[in-house]
């Protein structure tokens, strides 16, 4: 059976990074899944050994210099995050802080406080430790039963003037383009794709194809018209989002282009890299909103083999071409979409 991992350990990786080494192997060493990455920066998670006693929690980004905002990986792709948390429970066999252990009685704690206070569900808490780095804390029942020791990261305030300085992050270089054009060709596999919607139907699809580019959509959704130059809308889902090519690349013709989501509700996230992985997206079932909220296609969708025939006449054939590895490949190249969007709206 493996032993707990001493509290210095745990101590020591607070603050660290989610591709630490040391937490990768901490993690490998007791059998937990990989250290979380993040789909943007608001993402929270939480792992640890219940059995052992301890359990860290992390987050995508801390208020802490240095930290702020966190970054990608490879620039793109996931968030990477960081242990903000270090949860220490009733069963966790060693000592902590001061020699403390789990057996600390409430008298005790209280008696050693810096400060202490009634929290929520009236448990209450004694602060016994805080520096410039953490604050180190037992919670116990109104009754006087253990619930927990916390170690937290001290993070700045939310208005920090260094923290807003270096708020808002390097966003991705776009190509300087035109205005759109009312008149812009649209791809044919999309007139093809609208046909078969018109004629057909595109089954339980909760997606709308337009047969036109809508040239002002993303400029309402973002509150800044100059956006309309690097997106091009072509469709909706059922709750009103928008889908629309993101041109990040230069010299490619739109069909070439990254597909993402304006979700209704102010979520946004990278679809498919391009038309043609957006077509094996539909074809197996999975609409753009599926794609970007949940990514998991109807297990019971029959394959709707016209749309990929439109794909492969149209575009290209990529047999074997799986919704998971065509999601995999959209967010790690393309989940800057956020930041961008981020950088429109400052």
């Amino acid at each position: 059976m493996l032993n707990s991992p001493p509290f210095a350990l745990l101590n020591d990786l607070l603050g660290c990074r989610t591709d630490d080494p040391r937490l990768i192997e901490l993690h490998r060493t007791h059998g937990l899944r990989p250290p979380p990455m993040f789909p943007d920066r608001d993402g929270w998670d939480g792992m640890g050994v219940p059995e052992q006693g301890w359990s860290l929690g992390y987050q995508a980004t801390v208020r802490v210099p240095g930290c702020y905002p966190s970054p990608r990986v490879r620039g793109r792709g996931p968030v990477i995050g960081y242990v903000t948390k270090v949860y220490i429970e009733e069963c966790y066999p060693g000592t902590v802080r001061d020699g403390l252990t789990v057996a600390l009685p409430e008298p005790e704690a209280r008696a050693r406080a810096l400060e202490s206070k009634v929290a929520e569900y009236g448990n209450v808490v004694h602060v016994l430790h805080r520096d410039d780095r953490s604050t180190f804390e037992v919670r116990y029942y109104d009754d006087g039963r253990f619930i927990w020791y916390l170690l937290t990261l001290n993070e700045c305030d939310a208005d920090d003037p260094e923290l807003l300085r270096v708020a808002t992050p390097a966003a991705r270089a776009i190509p300087a383009w035109p205005a759109p054009d009312a008149d812009e060709q649209f791809p044919a596999a999309l007139r093809a794709l609208h046909a078969h919607q018109y004629a057909a139907g595109l089954g339980e699809l909760n997606f709308e194809v337009f047969d036109h580019f809508d040239p002002e959509a993303v400029g309402s959704a973002t509150d800044d018209d100059d956006a309309n130059r690097e997106f091009r809308v072509f469709g909706m889902d059922g709750s009103g989002g928008l889908v629309a090519f993101w041109l990040v690349h230069e010299g490619l013709p739109v069909e070439r282009q990254p597909v993402v989501l304006f979700e209704s509700e102010g979520y946004i996230g990278p679809v498919a890299k391009d038309l043609c992985d957006l077509l094996y997206l539909l074809a197996a079932g999975l609409g753009p909103f599926e794609a970007v909220m949940s990514g998991v296609p109807d297990e019971d969708a029959a394959p709707q083999l016209e749309i990929i025939r439109i794909a492969e006449t149209q575009l290209e054939r990529r047999e074997g071409r799986t919704p998971e590895a065509i999601r995999e490949d959209a967010e790690n190249e393309y989940a800057d979409i956020r930041d961008r969007v981020d950088f429109l709206n400052r």
